[in-house]
């Protein structure tokens, strides 16, 4: 990443390979073709949170359970990497009282606690850019990857499997992968010169 202000160096990264690579007895790296358990986790999640607010948005509970197991499916096997990020030193994301009364529901989405100080801010800031930098390093190399938010980053379930401290703020989960068809850029809501680029 490239210096922020301050040097804070803000953004840690955790990265999910779906099958691991280790070493041999003749000293080389190979893939091991077994299911990497913390991804099979994360698709437990995501299907949890998923059944969770279908229904809550008015779906029966056939339809909410269909659609809840296709999208665990599909991050269990149809996406080969994530990366998480996030940024440390943030406000507390949990209501502290909460945890220590255990009443906090692991797929629950917690409430957003924002930046709050400059720094928090430009801390964010940067992380986002750094973000955005590695989707378009990986659409250079060929790679697809979607820049994933909304509620399975922000559950406790999600936090406990990445390990993230109360003062860990998740900027996103970025899926990655290859994709079968490039699809066509969106026709821009916005007019590059003139709306998005104004000369003074």
């Amino acid at each position: 990443c490239a210096p922020n202000h301050k040097r804070t160096e803000p953004l840690t990264l955790k990265r999910l390979l779906s099958t691991h690579a280790s070493i041999n007895e003749n000293n080389t790296e190979e893939k091991i073709l077994t299911r990497n358990p913390r991804i099979d986790a994360l698709a437990d999640i995501a299907k949890e949170v998923s059944l969770r607010r279908g229904l809550s948005a008015g779906k029966n509970l056939q339809q909410a359970t269909r659609d809840a197991q296709a999208k665990g499916d599909k991050w269990r096997y149809n996406i080969p990497a994530f990366l998480v990020a996030y940024v440390s030193n943030q406000p507390c994301q949990y209501i502290e009282e909460d945890i220590e009364q255990n009443r906090v529901d692991p797929y629950d989405e917690l409430p957003f606690s924002p930046p709050k100080t400059e720094m928090q801010l430009e801390d964010y800031a940067s992380a986002c850019a750094a973000v955005q930098n590695i989707l378009l390093s990986l659409h250079s190399e060929g790679l697809g990857a979607k820049w994933a938010t909304g509620p399975v980053i922000r559950c406790k379930a999600f936090r406990d499997l990445m390990s993230c401290k109360h003062d860990d703020l998740v900027v996103g989960l970025l899926m990655i992968g290859v994709p079968h068809k490039i699809p066509r850029a969106p026709r821009r809501r916005r007019e590059l010169v003139g709306d998005t680029l104004q000369d003074l």
